[in-house]
């Protein structure tokens, strides 16, 4: 899976350095081999670290009438490490079940090749039929996620492991920084 994650930035950023691409392939590689887990189950003393994933907190969205909505999911932080020791609010991605899209097989295979810019997928034991769904986000303020953990309210399920977290920046920046196509580009004033 990490080579054809290495090809896709490659192709979506095509100023990489086709060496570069390579040894990142290569050392990516090395991890495969080993089998280098990408989520950490382990606990922690309480530090909110970015890509951690945790129990079921609440996400609003407006549906298509127009109508506030409320969703359960397993979230993802999103909020970089160093802001969630500050920020008033913590950022949230849904993690959400790929049996949502059971009935679009294609979905689900982009979803776990990791090409579809919206979606995160952990191959990982503990998240194998999930994944962080990107356009669904939610912020908590801070103290008060803090308050729901501390009373187990809200827990820990996963911390990121070095992998982890590299792929996850490289999926945010994939999806919050890809370039627009060059038509768009040019129609802007």
């Amino acid at each position: 899976m990490i080579p054809e994650f290495i090809d896709f930035c490659r192709q979506l950023f095509p100023s990489i350095n086709p060496y570069t691409a390579e040894q990142a392939k290569r050392v990516m590689s090395q991890f495969e081999n080993i089998n280098s887990p990408i989520l950490a189950s382990k606990s922690y003393d309480f530090d909110l670290l970015q890509g951690d994933i945790f129990t079921e907190i609440p996400f609003l969205y407006i549906d298509r009438s127009g109508e506030v909505r409320k969703a359960i999911f397993k979230a993802q932080l999103l909020s970089n490490t160093c802001d969630a020791t500050r920020d008033d609010n913590l950022i949230f991605a849904a993690v959400q079940s790929l049996d949502d899209f059971c009935n679009n097989p294609g979905m689900i295979q982009g979803i776990r090749a990791n090409k579809r810019f919206n979606a995160f997928y952990l191959p990982d034991e503990i998240t194998k039929n999930y994944f962080v769904n990107f356009e669904l986000l939610t912020t908590i303020n801070r103290e008060t996620f803090i308050e729901l953990y501390n009373k187990k309210l809200v827990n820990r399920i996963a911390t990121l492991t070095s992998v982890g977290y590299y792929m996850l920046i490289s999926k945010l920046t994939v999806f919050f920084m890809r370039p627009e196509d060059m038509e768009t580009n040019d129609s802007r004033v």
